[in-house]
């Protein structure tokens, strides 16, 4: 299983799954935190603030409380609450517990920039669909330029982004990229490459995914509110991208970007027969 770049073996002392300690836990429907690789030392993993802050403030856990941690590289454990400190909870792990939620088809996706609360909504939601990472970009008709961007606004969308992973329970975390150029977002060595453009209908588009051999790594395109421009829709084209449309309807691009996933994932992922 291939997680994001920053992943590195973890915990190897770790002992191996016990099927009878697993379904006890999963009859209690632990509570499941995200702590990244770094976290972790040997049998122990220290979880980051903001997990600190929701297991000691929010959910008041005490000492020996079990739970779920995720590291997003693809593993999950099962683990008890060690020590609690007045800004630290130190977690002992107890067992790796073996699932397999993530799918085969690895989707990186290019989202076109637009306001807040909607890009927030599809990196919540995309996550959920289990794409494998995500690229911002710059569309011609995108009212937000990337330069404009706090740093603020990037670490935002990977923290939604882990709360999607643990929510959905999912193994590995998308990789969420910095915002590009349109140019740049067209780089790419995927096995196959598609454009979603509200200007091209199905009854014309001339191609039958169905029909295309099944890849192992894709790359989607979704645009901003305005949508592509003619001169973006013929660049990728050009670059080698297929052109497809969604059906005969407008669609929000937020409705867009989570039926874009939901096909592709239904073609040749995980939401297929």
């Amino acid at each position: 299983m291939i997680g994001p770049p920053w992943c590195s073996s973890v915990p190897s002392s770790v002992a191996p799954e016990n099927p009878f300690v697993r379904q006890a836990a999963s009859d209690r429907q632990l509570r499941r935190f995200f702590a990244g690789p770094e976290y972790f030392q040997g049998d122990e993993v220290v979880l980051p603030p903001g997990e600190t802050h929701h297991a000691l403030r929010v959910l008041r856990l005490p000492v020996g409380a079990r739970v779920e941690v995720a590291d997003g590289c693809g593993r999950i454990y099962l683990a008890e609450i060690a020590a609690l400190e007045p800004s630290k909870v130190r977690l002992r792990l107890l067992t790796e517990v073996r699932t397999e939620r993530e799918s085969n088809l690895e989707i990186t996706l290019g989202l076109a920039l637009v306001r807040g609360e909607v890009f927030d909504l599809m990196v919540r939601q995309v996550t959920e669909m289990g794409i494998h990472r995500l690229i911002p970009f710059r569309s011609a008709r995108s009212l937000i330029r990337p330069d404009s961007l706090k740093k603020s606004r990037l670490a935002r969308w990977r923290r939604l982004a882990q709360e999607a992973l643990k929510s959905s329970q999912r193994q590995v975390l998308p990789q969420i990229e910095e915002p590009v150029e349109f140019a740049q977002v067209l780089q790419g060595e995927e096995d196959v490459k598609i454009i979603f453009w509200e200007e091209q209908r199905d009854d014309t588009a001339g191609v039958d995914l169905a029909s295309l051999p099944r890849p192992e790594r894709l790359r989607a395109l979704i645009g901003p509110e305005g949508g592509f421009s003619a001169a973006e829709a013929a660049a990728a084209q050009k670059a080698g991208f297929l052109i497809m449309g969604l059906g005969p309807r407008r669609l929000r691009v937020e409705t867009a970007a989570l039926a874009a996933v939901t096909v592709l994932q239904y073609l040749w992922g995980d939401l297929g027969a």
